[in-house]
């Protein structure tokens, strides 16, 4: 992408990790629209209510349209019938709207859900097979897929961040290895934004050095995280979940719930 500030469209802007990198998108754009299936306001930017799956009848959103900052879905685990409309066919039409419109790239909220049955003695690159630990683990596997054919075949630029818990503070054990910063989101959306790539899967954690996750990828893009979650590990450290399921894998009570497998035989694999 040239040097002159993009147009933006965010979807699920009124969610709370959109929120949460709103300013600073706006501060990197010409324009920054702004979209959702709830009513909310943001002063300064236009705002379009719509459901996802609606939105190649409204053309006129993706006019002019650089980059998509996509973070709309439904963000946890439910059954298909909710997650299929939200975060697989939502999906498929967005990225279909946007090719046909001659949008360049999409910025995309994946999970580590996606990964979330590796064990969190595995360290994890961004090359690894996906385990997703739960149907919404899933629907983001098929997201990166999404993005990987679109890059291949019509060269719409896919960026996937692999998101830990967003959040100013880490509230967990677990979050000191996959704990993201809004202010060091805000910057990896920015690179997917402004880097040269093809089809790229980011992990989405500030400079934790108890991550489950190799990053240098990201690094090599350019993200420089200025947050860590080292500075609350003293008040964190012991304070786990009740779920010994959860506790051996990466995904923490995604991968527990409905558990059919053996914990010992889990547990083995760490």
């Amino acid at each position: 992408m040239s040097t002159k500030k993009p147009v933006v469209l965010l979807t699920g802007a009124a969610g709370r990790l959109a929120r949460s990198i709103r300013a600073p998108l706006r501060e990197a754009c010409a324009e920054l629209r702004l979209s959702d299936r709830v009513a909310f306001e943001a002063p300064g930017c236009p705002v379009h209510i719509g459901e996802l799956v609606n939105i190649g009848e409204q053309p006129e959103l993706l006019a002019g349209v650089d980059a998509i900052v996509h973070f709309a879905g439904y963000p946890r685990e439910a059954d298909w019938e909710t997650l299929l409309p939200a975060n697989v066919i939502g999906t498929t039409r967005l990225w279909e709207a946007a090719r046909q419109q001659g949008v360049q790239r999409i910025i995309y909220a994946s999970s580590n859900h996606a990964v979330g049955f590796y064990p969190r003695g595995q360290r994890l690159d961004e090359t690894v097979p996906p385990r997703p630990d739960s149907r919404y683990g899933l629907s983001k596997v098929f997201m990166e897929g999404l993005a990987s054919l679109y890059a291949d075949k019509h060269g719409l630029r896919g960026f996937g961040l692999r998101i830990g818990h967003c959040a100013p503070e880490p509230s967990d054990e677990r979050m000191l290895s996959h704990w993201i910063h809004p202010e060091d989101l805000a910057a990896l959306v920015g690179i997917g934004l402004t880097a040269d790539y093809h089809c790229e899967i980011v992990y989405g954690a500030s400079a934790n050095s108890r991550s489950w996750w190799d990053n240098r990828r990201a690094e090599a893009l350019g993200y420089r995280p200025r947050h860590s979650a080292d500075a609350f590990a003293e008040r964190l450290l012991g304070r786990r979940s009740d779920s010994p399921v959860g506790e051996i894998y990466q995904g923490g009570h995604f991968a527990a719930a409905e558990y059919d497998g053996d914990p010992d035989r889990a547990r083995r694999q760490r």
